[in-house]
């Protein structure tokens, strides 16, 4: 995602910010560390953090006591899956590599990619061919898709610790892929929402209205997932947004053609309201230079629509 060599690599997502949580103890498989994901989801989200990148996945551990089986992997039953879950309730979108254990007994995804609320990429190679080590969809993901979506994880380019690129296998590459390319998207469409997001990925990719167990819905084209989020029935969706964020001193509103006007309020972290003002389309600046640093809850709202934000304070 945030790879850069000039002249030779970009990544799908170099000038996005990043926080790096490292959650998983390496020496040994311990049910703990889905603890430690979910509390680092938590501390993203008080960071204000948009997406979440993971390639963490859960199966078995050191003790069998604590194993999951595959048909376990239903988004119901494992921690780290239901921590995952409440992570997009909270308005964060989640991207999993879906595994790699399609060429194992095991052959289905682990936990979180299990959760029918976050976005699941397994791997293709460079034809778009689905890769053996992959894992897949199963029977025990009853009335929802996974993977959800692939892309390229079958010697897929990457820059390793060296500063070299090279070619490396791995749901560990196509879901950062995909994720980077997705912020990307997200900065087309910053009204939508976490869920919203993901169903226009969805429904861009190759096999939409065919998906099965080994590509899930398919490759997604993220221009098309774009136009989709812009328009129903070939007419633009106009909705309320604002600019920039992070904020330094103002917020700069736009408004849909057919609003004159609408009332701003400002929220901290505790719910409560701190600031509320009617703006119009010929006064849509708000300066917020008086607001210490943090994460606020912006709303606008007219007369027959509204939308919740959340924005970092510089």
């Amino acid at each position: 995602m945030g790879g850069f060599i000039e002249e030779e690599f970009v990544g799908t997502a170099p000038d996005a910010s990043y926080y790096l949580f490292l959650t998983e103890d390496a020496t040994s498989e311990n049910p703990v560390e889905e603890s430690y994901w979910v509390e680092a989801a938590e501390r993203a989200d008080s960071l204000g953090v948009d997406m979440i990148n993971t390639s963490l996945g859960y199966r078995v551990y050191d003790n069998p006591n604590y194993s999951y089986t595959p048909a376990d992997m239903n988004g119901q039953v494992a921690y780290i899956t239901k921590g995952a879950s409440i992570a997009v309730e909270k308005g964060i979108l989640v991207v999993v590599s879906a595994g790699n254990a399609g060429a194992t007994d095991w052959q289905t995804v682990g936990a979180p990619a299990d959760s029918p609320d976050v976005l699941s990429v397994g791997a293709v190679d460079a034809n778009g061919d689905y890769v053996a080590f992959s894992s897949r969809g199963s029977e025990a993901q009853v009335g929802y898709q996974k993977p959800d979506v692939v892309a390229r994880g079958g010697s897929a380019y990457v820059i390793d610790e060296n500063n070299t690129i090279v070619q490396n296998n791995g749901t560990s590459f196509s879901s950062p892929i995909l994720c980077g390319g997705i912020a990307s998207l997200l900065q087309a469409i910053p009204e939508a929402t976490p869920t919203e997001v993901m169903g226009f990925v969805r429904q861009s990719a190759s096999q939409f209205n065919n998906p099965d167990d080994f590509l899930g819905f398919g490759i997604p084209d993220l221009n098309l997932a774009k136009n989709i989020a812009l328009s129903v029935d070939g007419e633009i969706i106009e909705k309320f947004s604002f600019s920039p964020n992070p904020i330094k001193n103002e917020i700069n509103f736009e408004f849909p053609s057919e609003t004159v006007k609408a009332t701003i309020s400002i929220f901290n972290t505790l719910g409560q309201q701190i600031l509320q003002i009617e703006k119009t389309v010929n006064s849509n600046k708000l300066d917020i230079s008086n607001l210490s640093s943090g994460i606020y809850i912006l709303k606008i709202a007219s007369n027959n629509t509204s939308k919740t934000f959340k924005f970092i304070k510089q």
